[in-house]
């Protein structure tokens, strides 16, 4: 299948050009380490509430077969950065690549300072390969460069923004491929206005040490999408525990949330050979409002979930989100865009292939079609997209890239002797 790519030449918003991609059947083996990268603001820049800016940042270069993801748990107390934008014509996975500006969606006005630590990204290292074919290739290669930074780390706390500088090194672990299913429930009820992002209180989340955070991938709340979660002041090292107590919500429509209305899910990815011992026995059962549309209209119920969590497996492959309708854009205002049909099989998650694929915007979730668990077979037909700039979308556009990877939904029991038996293997690795 050949379509076209549409990309900014010189400068964002400025000349737009366009090439032919040939689109085959993909997929990739990830390597078992995973790289951090810290995004520090590389000038002053005003943002106001609500309104996704370009924010440019000391350039990233970035070595091929790698593809990259924002680091959640907001790091910079105006924001969350959602994509990044690569330097000049797009590049494939398999190529270098570098990245010299983010999307940044605010929470509250202000300035980014030059200097301002806003995010981090996560570098994958992949080997890529046809489908069928992946499955029987060696392991991909990694060639980790660390680097030391210096910037300003800043946070809200009582009130009042304070500011450090650090020098922060680049941090290589270990994946453990097994992760948590956690909740992110509303503390408290707010009225929601379609592309008004706001910031809920949430039900306090811990997120453990050494475990990072990702968003499901679909949108579990009939009103809008979760994009992040904030930590309570000071943003934690991996290595660190954290305390979750609120969360930035997209509305793509209007609508309210209410106390204990479920905002969407998170996975909280073991990293590193730690003991989790202790971790995996102190999860409960959650209870909440599950809140989403049937037909035209909205349903809530009550509902429980024991804890539980899933296995994902190293082979996964790319899809394509290609527009089915024409649709007028605005800047800041989230909208919904009807996609072609694209099925998630059995068994399965997503996660954004991020660097920016269309110039007017971002791919923040995609809608299924209708209710379903992990298990079932999932249909996408529409995906929430955040506009950056005023513009249009035609069919057969690109709206972005997903991966998607199989998973084995796991008890509680049989998660904890997944975890167990990694780090064994891992540790026994190590000593040989």
């Amino acid at each position: 299948m050949k379509l076209e790519l549409k990309y900014w030449l010189d400068v964002f918003g400025g000349k737009l050009e366009k090439i032919e991609i040939d689109l085959k059947p993909f997929g990739f083996r990830m390597a078992p380490v995973t790289q951090l990268k810290t995004l520090v603001a590389d000038k002053d820049t005003s943002v106001e509430k609500g309104k996704p800016a370009i924010v440019r940042v000391r350039t990233i270069t970035l070595p091929a077969n790698t593809f990259v993801g924002p680091l959640n748990i907001m790091r910079h107390p105006l924001g969350s950065v959602l994509d990044v934008v690569e330097c000049g014509v797009p590049t494939r996975v398999e190529e270098e690549k570098c990245i010299n500006n983010v999307v940044f969606l605010p929470i509250e006005s202000g300035e980014i300072k030059r200097g301002d630590i806003i995010g981090a990204l996560k570098v994958f290292y992949v080997k890529t390969g046809f489908i069928g074919k992946v499955l029987n290739m060696g392991e991909p290669k990694v060639e980790v460069s660390k680097e030391k930074v210096t910037g300003n780390l800043v946070w809200r706390e009582d009130g009042n923004v304070k500011s450090e500088t650090v020098e922060v090194e680049d941090l290589v672990y270990r994946r453990v491929h097994v992760a948590l299913w956690e909740p992110v429930v509303s503390d408290e009820d707010v009225e929601l206005r379609a592309g008004e992002v706001v910031k809920v209180r949430v039900k306090e989340i811990e997120i453990p040490a050494n475990t990072v955070v990702v968003p499901i991938g679909f949108a579990m709340n009939a009103y809008g999408s979760l994009v992040d979660v904030v930590e309570a002041g000071r943003p934690s090292r991996v290595e660190e525990e954290k305390r979750i107590t609120h969360a930035i919500f997209l509305p793509f429509e209007d609508g309210k949330v209410e106390k204990g209305d479920l905002l969407g899910v998170i996975s909280i990815y073991f990293v590193g050979l730690a003991d989790y011992g202790e971790i995996l026995e102190k999860r409960e059962q959650k209870e909440f409002t599950m809140v989403h549309r049937s037909g035209e209209g909205v349903i809530r119920k009550f509902m429980r979930m024991d804890p539980f969590g899933f296995r994902r497996k190293q082979i996964a492959r790319w899809e394509l989100l290609i527009a089915d309708e024409k649709k007028k854009l605005q800047a800041g205002k989230t909208c919904l865009v009807a996609v072609k049909k694209l099925t998630i099989p059995r068994n399965s998650l997503i996660y954004p292939m991020h660097i920016m694929r269309n110039p007017y915007g971002v791919f923040v979730d995609a809608v299924l079609q209708r209710v379903a668990r992990v298990e079932d077979e999932k249909i996408v037909n529409k995906v929430v997209f955040l506009p950056v700039l005023n513009g249009e979308i035609n069919r057969g556009d690109i709206i972005g890239i997903i991966n998607i990877y199989e998973v084995e939904v796991s008890t509680w029991e049989k998660l904890k002797t997944w975890v167990s038996e990694w780090i064994e293997a891992q540790q026994r690795i190590l000593y040989e």
